[in-house]
């Protein structure tokens, strides 16, 4: 078994498959823009905030993947958790996005070869293995939120 294999399974049951996990991609399948942007509670954070934050974090993985500039892990938190408004097309743009970027991410591991898995990507310390890791937890977490939101509201 080659670690792809592995990360491709994890990425897979994190953002595709239904399995004891429940992931991303069918978390958000569904929802309006408004059962996304609602909040339990003024402080919490919405499921459309959690998409976006996701985004946020994901995005600079694939872009530093290409070899392209990406911001400091401080300029990311500094926009991170930004309220959020919009319409559905607005809604449903960031969930084509989400969605694309785990499919980036994917084709990037099943192109990759043992070498470039474990090779940290540009301004990284860790393999390209462990940051792919790392954001399957990532999106597995936020996926249970967003299920967890999704029940509150009923839908």
């Amino acid at each position: 078994m080659s670690i792809a294999s592995v990360l491709v399974y994890t990425l897979k049951h994190a953002n595709e498959e239904e399995g004891w996990i429940h992931p991303l991609g069918p978390a958000v399948e569904g929802l309006t823009a408004a059962q996304a942007a609602w909040k339990p509670a003024p402080q919490r954070h919405s499921i459309w905030q959690i998409v976006r934050h996701i985004i946020l974090w994901k995005q600079p993985t694939v872009d530093r993947w290409d070899g392209k500039p990406t911001p400091s892990g401080d300029e990311l938190n500094a926009s991170d958790w930004q309220e959020v408004s919009g319409d559905e097309a607005a809604w449903q743009a960031d969930v084509r996005r989400l969605l694309d970027l785990h499919r980036q991410v994917r084709a990037r591991v099943e192109a990759a070869d043992e070498a470039t898995l474990m090779s940290p990507l540009p301004g990284s310390k860790q393999p390209r293995a462990f940051g792919v890791s790392d954001m399957t937890v990532h999106d597995g977490y936020h996926a249970g939120q967003i299920r967890y939101l999704r029940a509150l509201q009923g839908v």
